[in-house]
C-alpha cells in the first residue's frame, strides 16, 4: 500500500470519528431538549417523538417521603369544598364538569404530556386543535386536580345557581375559548415581537395543562359579582373582602400558586384573569347597547322588587349582576395591571433565586 493510500485511508478514518462525535453529541443534546419537558424553537418535535416525553399525571408524592405541605393542602380542599356544599346546593353542571376531570384523572396508564398539552406551536402551526379539549381537562398531579376542582366548585356552584345549568354552560365554554385565545395570542406576538425572550421560548418549549385559567376567570366574574351584590344592598365592602371574595381575590390565589409550584404557568394564569375581567367589562358595554336601544321605549329604566329591595332592571335571580359593579372603569383596570406587573416581578425574582428549575405543566 502505497504512502498516498495510506493518508487517505488515515484521513477517512479521522473523519468518521468526528461524524460520529458530531452524530453522539447531537444525539445528546436532543434527548436532553425531550427529557427536559418539552422541546425547543430548534427542536420542532415531530410526530413520531412525541410519545416519549413525561407521563401525567405524577406521582402524588416521592416515595419514601414522609409529611409533606401536599398533605395539609389536600386537606384544606377537602374541607373548602364541604363547606360550599353545606352552603350551595349541588348543581349539575359544576358537578359534572368535577367528575370528569376526576374520571380522566383516573386513567391507569396516565397521559403523555407531549400529546396531550398545550403548546402554541402545535396548535397555531400543526393544526392539533384536540389539544384546546385536552389541555384544560386534565393535570399534572392530584395536589393540582383538587386544587382546580376546589376552584370550580367555590365559584361555580353560586355562579349555576344564579344563572341557571344552561348559561353556566356556556359561561364555562367561553371562559374556555377566551382564556386560550388569549394564550395563543399572547405566545405568537411573544415569537413575532420578542424573539428572544422567555416568552418566545415557551411558543415552542411550554406544555400546560389544567383547568386553573378557566377557574381563576370564574373566580374573578364572580367576585364582582359579590361586590355588586353589596352595592346593591348599600353595604361597603372592606378591603379583606375585596382581596380574600370580591374582585381582586384570584390575584392572591395566583401567588399562593406560584408560592407552592414556582415552575407553574404564569402566562395562562394571567389570561385566566384577562379573561374574567373581559367578560365582566365586555358585559357592561353589551349592557349599555342594550339599554341604548330600549331608551325611549315603554319601562326602560324600570326596576324590580326582589327580596325587599329594589334592583336595577336586568339584576334578578336569573342576572350575574357583576356588570352592575359601580367601581368599574379605568382605576379598576389599573389595580389589575399594577397587581398583575407586581405579580411578573415577583416571580421573575423567585425563579432567578431558584437557579431556573425545569417548568412544569
Amino acid at each position: 500500500m502505497s504512502a498516498g493510500d495510506e493518508g487517505l485511508i488515515g484521513a477517512l478514518a479521522r473523519a468518521s470519528v468526528e461524524a460520529a462525535k458530531l452524530v453522539r453529541r447531537s444525539a445528546e443534546e436532543a434527548a436532553s431538549e425531550l427529557s427536559g419537558a418539552l422541546g425547543a424553537d430548534q427542536l420542532k418535535i415531530p410526530a413520531g417523538l412525541l410519545g416519549r416525553g413525561p407521563i401525567i399525571p405524577g406521582p402524588y408524592k416521592q416515595p419514601g417521603q414522609g409529611i409533606a405541605w401536599q398533605d395539609g393542602y389536600m386537606a384544606s380542599c377537602v374541607l373548602s369544598v364541604a363547606r360550599a356544599m353545606h352552603q350551595h346546593d349541588l348543581q349539575p353542571i359544576t358537578s359534572l364538569a368535577v367528575g370528569a376531570q376526576a374520571l380522566l384523572h383516573a386513567r391507569p396508564e396516565g397521559y403523555r404530556l407531549l400529546e396531550v398539552g398545550m403548546n402554541a406551536h402545535r396548535v397555531l402551526d400543526r393544526r392539533e386543535w384536540r389539544r384546546l379539549v385536552t389541555a384544560p381537562l386534565l393535570h399534572a398531579d392530584l395536589p393540582h386536580l383538587a386544587s382546580n376542582c376546589t376552584g370550580l366548585v367555590l365559584e361555580g356552584l353560586p355562579l349555576e345557581r344564579r344563572l341557571g345549568s344552561v348559561q353556566f354552560t356556556a359561561l364555562l365554554a367561553s371562559c374556555a375559548a377566551v382564556s386560550q385565545g388569549l394564550y395563543l395570542l399572547s405566545a405568537r406576538l411573544a415569537r413575532d415581537w420578542l424573539p428572544r425572550s422567555s416568552l418566545a421560548d415557551q411558543y415552542f418549549r411550554s406544555y400546560t395543562v389544567g383547568f386553573s385559567a378557566i377557574a381563576l376567570a370564574l373566580k374573578v366574574i364572580a367576585g364582582y359579582m359579590r361586590e355588586a351584590d353589596l352595592a346593591a344592598a348599600r353595604v361597603a365592602p372592606s378591603e379583606e373582602f375585596v382581596l380574600a371574595a370580591g374582585r381582586l381575590a384570584a390575584w392572591p390565589s395566583l401567588l399562593l400558586a406560584h408560592y407552592l409550584l414556582p415552575a407553574a404557568s404564569l402566562p395562562s394564569h394571567l389570561c385566566g384573569i384577562a379573561t374574567g375581567m373581559l367578560h365582566v367589562y365586555g358585559g357592561r358595554a353589551l349592557a349599555w347597547v342594550l339599554a341604548g336601544r330600549r331608551r325611549g321605549g315603554a319601562g326602560g329604566g324600570r326596576r324590580c322588587l326582589q327580596g325587599g329591595r329594589l334592583l336595577p332592571a336586568g339584576r334578578g335571580r336569573g342576572g350575574l349582576g357583576a356588570f352592575d359593579h359601580p367601581g368599574l372603569g379605568w382605576l379598576d383596570i389599573g389595580s389589575h395591571v399594577l397587581l398583575g406587573a407586581g405579580t411578573l416581578l415577583l416571580t421573575a425574582v423567585s425563579a432567578r433565586q431558584a437557579g431556573g428549575s425545569g417548568r412544569r405543566a
